[in-house]
């Protein structure tokens, strides 16, 4: 199948995907939002599998976030969730060769925290970025939102109108190991349009923090088969690839990086890799600029077909985004091995130790999600870290290597001075 004739395919079932009636404009309420207290809700069909970076300043924590406040306002501004650019929405798979920003900054502050001689302040630095960087696995499934089922069509004059339709919910790994345990206690599909059944997902908040859960629907201490109506079998779902698979583009994000993290990344450039037998320190070059992937046609064309969806599938994540911050990363798939980096130039050339051997490649396969994540399933409560801050003082040791990785002092936004 050529490009442009799969390009056809996907934009004819995107347009089945619109409710039916519908004639342009655009669609509102098509992405769940979890409200707190009790979400009566029914799954159907398969799901989608995501991984993504919640980037955005969450003021209310006192956490600055990954990328400043004003690069999510304005004309092409930033989503404040993002699709990781390792993964590929359409294959749901790694994509290679690696090239998110964010993914490489949670690999670097892996590598740093490896080094013993790093200063407390230092410490608690790259702790926090490591997990505010950390990939987040989440899945996208098509509801009937019981309590609310409408969604809203606006035609090109303005006018709206409100008519019954599925949603897209955000899915993340807190409630899904509920979900998983009700498709194994129930012995059949939960979701499936004749034979499924209701569930109750629950958005708790206490002492800071946001919790989710979910149960199946009972009566009389049964689980209630909830077989969908003629009407509901009649509504279109939503091509979920299409309407949350837009991708930033990796100059976007580097644009938008505080700037203390984007430095640390220029200077640890992979492209730059010195020569194995050469005896001296190689001459600064300057950092390569990470390559996204090439756009396809196709994802051009998906891209000019989202509209306002896709904005509004980013502000509806934002809640449990928010909360999956401060949880435990959940499993991914390692990232391409450090290579040894030359060193940056500062106005007095202090020498280089090796504090660490170079890392090796851990190559791990990606399992489907839909089997039990147990990596999930077996931690009890999700981590509270620490909002990530920069440190109140620079640090003043000489610039060094570990791993191959050059460590810049670190500096708040504000005072971080150019060398």
């Amino acid at each position: 199948m050529s490009n442009s004739t799969a390009v056809l395919e996907k934009l004819r079932r995107f347009k089945a995907s619109r409710p039916q009636g519908y004639s342009g404009g655009k669609t509102k309420g098509v992405f769940h939002t979890w409200k707190t207290g009790d979400n009566r809700t029914r799954l159907v069909g398969s799901f989608l599998e995501m991984r993504g970076h919640f980037i955005a300043p969450a003021p209310k924590r006192n956490d600055r976030g990954l990328c400043r406040a004003d690069a999510f306002q304005g004309e092409n501004s930033l989503q404040q969730t993002i699709n990781c650019l390792d993964w590929d929405v359409t294959k749901e798979e790694v994509r290679k060769p690696f090239c998110c920003p964010i993914c490489r900054l949670a690999e670097l502050s892996r590598q740093l925290l490896k080094d013993q001689t790093l200063s407390k302040e230092e410490k608690e630095f790259f702790l926090a970025l490591r997990n505010a960087a950390s990939q987040r696995q989440s899945l996208k499934w098509n509801i009937i939102d019981r309590d609310d089922p409408f969604i809203v069509l606006v035609d090109e004059s303005g006018e709206e109108k409100r008519v019954k339709g599925y949603k897209i919910a955000n899915v993340g790994m807190e409630v899904y190991k509920d979900i998983d345990g009700i498709f194994d206690q129930c012995g059949f599909d939960i979701s499936d349009p004749t034979g499924g059944i209701d569930i109750v997902v629950k958005r708790s908040e206490a002492g800071g923090r946001t919790t989710y859960s979910a149960q199946a629907v009972l009566e009389n201490m049964m689980v209630k088969v909830t077989p969908l109506t003629r009407e509901e079998l009649a509504m279109p779902m939503h091509d979920i690839k299409v309407r949350s698979g837009k991708m930033m583009t990796v100059q976007a994000i580097m644009d938008g990086l505080h700037e203390d993290l984007r430095q640390l990344l220029e200077v640890n450039s992979q492209d730059a890799t010195p020569e194995p037998d050469q005896e001296e320190a190689p001459q600064e070059e300057p950092a390569a600029e990470i390559s996204a992937p090439a756009e396809t046609e196709e994802a051009a064309a998906i891209d000019s077909v989202l509209g306002e969806d896709a904005e509004e599938d980013n502000l509806n994540m934002e809640p449990q985004a928010a909360q999956a911050a401060q949880a435990e990363p959940t499993p991914e798939p390692e990232p391409p091995p450090v290579q040894p980096q030359p060193v940056a130039r500062v106005a007095k050339p202090a020498p280089v130790r090796q504090v660490l051997p170079p890392v090796k490649q851990v190559a791990a396969p990606v399992k489907a999600v839909a089997a039990p994540v147990k990596a999930v399933a077996a931690s009890a409560k999700p981590a509270v870290t620490k909002p990530m801050t920069a440190p109140a003082r620079a640090v003043t040791a000489p610039a060094r290597t570990v791993a191959g990785i050059v460590r810049k002092p670190i500096v708040p936004p504000a005072t971080q001075k150019k060398t």
